[in-house]
């Protein structure tokens, strides 16, 4: 009887967990002042870039195929265009991508392609985050299956100058595994706890 109960309780408990999201890759703040730039709005020309060119950024990525954390971390970002939508408070994102890379920008490990997302607060010091919609992970160890993907810069250290602004961040992305994959799981850990039983 429980033989035949055991495959349907598991499916279903891997269609239930297909509803949370897990992270996937995430950094804490590497800089040490405000000197140390990240990112610049460019208010004149309406578009924010960034990167990290220098040792120090740890990127964690618990999300990829093996985990762990990958030291001295560089990435680049943009730029993208900007459209005000409440003067001070919004602007939407055009479309672009992040690269995380070791030493060579060309052969990036890990890259966040997006179609959108939101600049939020860009004048409130600690308030600040950019957010990216719609994106596309895609790298050697980054898992398949997923949706629902987003990722979240949290800037901090507001300097202005001019018609400049320059930020340092904090970083996280995440992810949904989608339902046909957290299915499939579920089935093969069926498979494996009756094999185990028999």
């Amino acid at each position: 009887m429980t033989r035949r109960t055991l495959l349907p309780v598991l499916v279903l408990a891997g269609a239930s967990a297909a509803q949370a999201s897990f992270t996937v890759a995430t950094f804490a703040d590497p800089t040490t002042s405000a000197a140390e730039v990240m990112f610049t709005f460019d208010m004149a020309a309406k578009t924010l870039s960034g990167s990290w060119t220098v040792p120090g950024l740890k990127l964690e990525t618990p999300g990829f195929v093996g985990g762990g954390a990958v030291d001295d971390t560089r990435f680049v970002f943009g730029p993208v265009s900007l459209v005000e939508v409440l003067p001070g408070q919004l602007y939407t994102m055009g479309a672009g991508s992040v690269q995380f890379y070791t030493t060579d920008p060309t052969t990036p490990f890990f890259t966040m392609t997006f179609n959108g997302g939101d600049f939020l607060n860009p004048f409130v010091a600690g308030a600040s985050e950019l957010r990216g919609f719609m994106v596309d992970f895609s790298g050697p160890n980054v898992p398949g299956g997923l949706s629902q993907e987003q990722f979240s810069f949290s800037f901090a250290n507001m300097q202005m100058t001019g018609s400049k602004v320059t930020y340092t961040a904090s970083f996280t992305s995440s992810a949904v595994p989608e339902p046909g994959t957290m299915l499939a799981l579920g089935a093969g850990l069926a498979w494996f706890a009756r094999r185990r039983r028999a």
